[in-house]
């Protein structure tokens, strides 16, 4: 997980007050009310959309089929991870055959994302109508005020830890995508059952010889505290008290028994923090060269038709629990947009009709389960409903160095 840099803005709620109106203005030139309330270029009943094609074609004979790429923009969409440009592209014309409205969809890469997107809507420059972020930069867009209320009622269908997740200051601000988090694959041809601790696998290991082949008994990414998370897990909490702040409460004596065992059981891995990434642990698996591995479940698509084993992550020892983290990506609507309820509809559009597709298109799992989920999909889900959310404050980041510069120590 990237702890990205937050820039936190003391006067935004005044300076957006002020600068409100003259962006509704500014931008509002020549709109008209039907653009405004989401009703340009509906599909009419003379008109067939064709959602494969991206056209709309025109049953009358008075001009000619507009294609995707012919079409004007209505709706400005901006995203920066680019696992989801395909997806997003589907998404995009897709919608543009339902609907006829076009959203341009821009891949921004830059170092402070959630500031750019409130400098161009300052500048009224090209700003997005609709973005997607990850959870743990809520707060800071909702602070920049650019953020508008999920009008939705779709909750039903979504795992519970993504509306809490889209949730700040009691309002149900995003519409949830996609989450992250970590689960246990193990293969199946070693271990006569699945694994009940780390340390069960230590001692099955300890009286059963693995393959000539075998390098690692468990691997994961030291260097990233998003998989190192689950080592002290049980030992801390997050308290939100207000704006900007959070509180880490430890639970010091179980802290401690947690970095002791930490340590203990390193003698029985090989774990090399030089050269350890979560693609050289993939490729290990998929070689046969580890036996278990901690991976987040975006990485789970890249293991395809091999006959692997996966569960939630196991208990440290009898009486040491552990779980994971998650992140959970969104999209929001920007609360200066012109064309809110319209690019309300394509951020629902998205995040709902789109669900199905999310997976295959981006390797990332649909916060709205499938009808007929896989056993990894549906171990995966489970995981992500049973752990701690990656915390949404600004000042997160202070204990993810921490437990990085903690876990370091022991490398």
């Amino acid at each position: 997980m990237n702890i990205r840099k937050k820039k936190i803005v003391a006067v935004v709620f005044i300076a957006a007050l002020l600068i409100l109106g003259a962006v509704f203005v500014s931008r509002g030139m020549g709109v008209t009310s039907d653009k405004i309330f989401g009703k340009v270029n509906q599909s009419g009943p003379d008109q067939v959309s064709d959602a494969e094609s991206g056209t709309v074609k025109d049953t009358q004979a008075w001009g000619p089929t507009e294609t995707y790429e012919e079409a004007t923009a209505e709706l400005v969409f901006w995203y920066e991870d680019e696992t989801y440009a395909e997806f997003l592209d589907a998404a995009a014309r897709r919608y543009f055959a339902k609907t006829g409205v076009k959203a341009a969809i821009e891949y921004r890469q830059t170092i402070d994302y959630v500031g750019d997107i409130y400098e161009r809507t300052m500048q009224d420059d090209g700003f997005p109508d609709v973005y997607l972020i990850s959870g743990d930069n809520l707060e800071e867009a909702y602070l920049y005020g650019l953020v508008s209320v999920n009008k939705s009622a779709t909750e039903g269908n979504i795992a519970q830890n993504a509306i809490t997740a889209s949730t700040y200051d009691e309002k149900y601000l995003g519409y949830p995508l996609s989450y992250n988090t970590c689960v246990f694959i193990y293969q199946p041809g070693y271990f006569e059952t699945a694994p009940q601790s780390i340390q069960a696998i230590i001692d099955y290991s300890d009286e059963n010889e693995p393959g000539e082949n075998v390098e690692y008994l468990l691997e994961w990414d030291v260097n990233d505290a998003f998989y190192d998370f689950p080592f002290i897990s049980n030992s801390v909490t997050f308290e939100k008290t207000q704006a900007e702040c959070m509180e880490v409460i430890y639970d010091e004596a179980l802290f401690d028994q947690d970095l002791i065992f930490f340590e203990e059981i390193l003698e029985s891995f090989s774990v090399d923090a030089q050269t350890v990434s979560e693609d050289s642990i993939i490729e290990n698996f998929l070689a046969g060269r580890t036996l278990c591995a901690i991976v987040d479940t975006d990485s789970l698509h890249r293991l395809g038709d091999y006959s692997y084993s996966v569960m939630e992550i196991p208990n440290l020892s009898d009486s040491l629990d552990a779980w994971s983290s998650a992140i959970t990506d969104m999209l929001l609507v920007n609360a200066f947009s012109m064309q809110g309820d319209l690019a309300a509809d394509f951020a629902e559009f998205i995040t709902v009709d789109m669900a199905t597709e999310l997976y295959e298109l981006s390797g990332h799992y649909s916060v709205i389960p499938s009808e007929n989920p896989n056993q990894a999909e549906q171990v995966a889900f489970r995981a992500y409903e049973s752990s701690v959310l990656v915390p949404n404050s600004q000042d997160a980041k202070d204990f993810w160095v921490k437990l990085e510069e903690t876990i370091s120590k022991y490398f």
